[in-house]
């Protein structure tokens, strides 16, 4: 039975969230494609401006991250809630064909950035709410995976458009690519809104007893329920929390900042996203080789599919063998033997062997939010918070990171890829910090003490 409800809860949310993903990352970086054609000629852009435009983004992204997901927490209808976000960013994608300046350009991006904030951590959140901590590793990956074709798909479909609608209708190239994209993700939103469920206990397509089962294995994944009024020694605490305040978002938020895992994750995932922050730059990374446009966008593609293919990999192994330190260690090693060759070499093909590493840090992403929703499996509204907060931490980089990658650093890239070597290195230490202080919880509960209200006679083990 619990088989088959696995299987109709991976149909109805897999599917939806992939795509939805796929032009979530669309839409983000189009702009980066559009650079190819004649987006900076059109709006008389500095190099300045554009790298601006390309961040200003993030700045909406990051502002709205927490108080997202601490509404979609309260709502209690991600189904709705997500799929909502997406229509509104889909129609600001849209609008982006019809300005014609610098300004224009910036606020439509800052608003998209606002839209987009509740996708993310709101899916990794939702996952957590259906899945235990032994299947949200490989579920997350698949939902990741979105991201990576998404690279992968921006590059062909940029080459078509740019390729062959530049002028139609009398829109330049870059018009038509944000008019396309715009219009499929507003489509998408409308059919997911039909599909998704919302929380176990509250879908109405499955059968009474599949509800049951639907919340009885949380329960038993953890030793409680997953509400927020599920006993927790931060809650209970009277001096420290009245019970009146279970379920208040500023709760949920300072129980999140001042979980020490929490900052750990914090840390290991802005550094981490430090070098994956090249996503934002990836075509004027591969650009360098020295092709012409079409070349270079169907170039951006393979790099996108390998991480596609070995992330998947890497979390369905993590998820089979409960581990997740290791698993989270070898993408950055890869990605930073792409970094040095980018750096030592001018040759073509060694150049594009370390792109194709370069992107393997993401072997680390997806499964880092899944390790951090393990580690801070209740209650759930500190557990948005958790994942919002660090998401906040993911992103801040895709600020600073395209400065770093200004006109004229190519071929060598010296400034950005340094940095980009220096996160790794960071992001690995405190991955190394944090398996430390997550055995040393374990040994608490093994020892029979409790453990963020979490009873260690249920069973419950950190992952690490």
């Amino acid at each position: 039975m619990e088989k088959r409800l696995k299987r109709k809860i991976d149909i109805a949310i897999l599917p939806c969230v992939i795509l939805m993903y796929i032009m979530n990352y669309l839409d983000r970086n189009n702009i980066a494609a559009a650079k190819l054609g004649s987006l900076v000629k059109d709006l008389h852009l500095t190099s300045t401006q554009y790298s601006t435009c390309v961040s200003i983004l993030f700045v909406g992204y990051i502002s709205m991250q927490i108080p997202s997901n601490l509404i979609l927490e309260k709502v209690g209808r991600p189904g709705l809630y997500l799929p909502s976000a997406m229509a509104i960013w889909g129609i600001l994608s849209t609008l982006t064909c019809v300005v014609h300046s610098y300004t224009g350009l910036l606020v439509v991006r800052l608003l998209i950035g606002f839209a987009e904030a509740a996708f993310y951590p709101g899916v990794m959140f939702y996952l957590s709410c259906w899945y235990t901590r032994f299947e949200i590793a490989k579920r997350s990956a698949i939902f990741v995976v979105g991201s990576w074709l998404s690279g992968a798909f921006s590059g062909l479909i940029a080459y078509g458009v740019l390729e062959y609608l530049n002028g139609v209708h009398g829109l330049a190239d870059w018009r038509w690519l944000f008019l396309i994209e715009g219009v499929i993700t507003i489509g998408i939103a409308f059919i997911s809104m039909i599909i998704l469920p919302n929380l176990p206990a509250t879908t109405r397509w499955l059968s009474k007893e599949e509800r049951l089962l639907a919340v009885v294995r949380m329960i038993e994944d953890v030793g409680q329920r997953d509400d927020d009024s599920a006993p927790n020694s931060e809650l209970e605490t009277a001096e420290v929390l009245p019970q009146s305040k279970f379920r208040s978002a500023l709760v949920g938020f300072t129980m999140a900042v001042r979980d020490p895992k929490v900052l750990n994750f914090l840390q290991m995932m802005f550094c981490f996203a430090g070098t994956a922050g090249i996503n934002t730059v990836f075509p004027t990374i591969v650009n360098s080789l020295g092709f012409d446009r079409p070349k270079t966008l169907l170039l951006t593609a393979p790099p996108w599919l390998l991480v596609a293919v070995t992330s998947v990999i890497n979390s369905f192994h993590s998820d089979k063998t409960g581990e997740r330190y290791w698993h989270m260690m070898w993408g950055p090693c890869l990605s930073l033997v792409g970094f040095v060759i980018g750096i030592s070499t001018t040759k073509t093909a060694p150049r594009y062997v370390a792109m194709m590493l370069l992107l393997q840090i993401y072997n680390s992403w997806a499964l880092g939010f899944a390790w951090l929703s393990n580690s801070v499996p209740r209650p759930p509204i500190k557990r948005a918070a958790a994942v919002a907060t660090v998401n906040i931490g993911g992103n801040i980089p895709n600020i600073f990171v395209p400065y770093l990658f200004y006109t004229g650093s190519s071929p060598h890239f010296y400034v950005g890829f340094t940095v980009c070597i220096i996160f790794a290195f960071l992001g690995m230490t405190g991955a190394t910090t944090l398996r430390w202080q997550l055995k040393r919880l374990n040994k608490k509960l093994e020892s029979g003490q409790t453990v963020d209200g979490l009873d260690g006679t249920t069973g419950f083990r950190f992952l690490h």
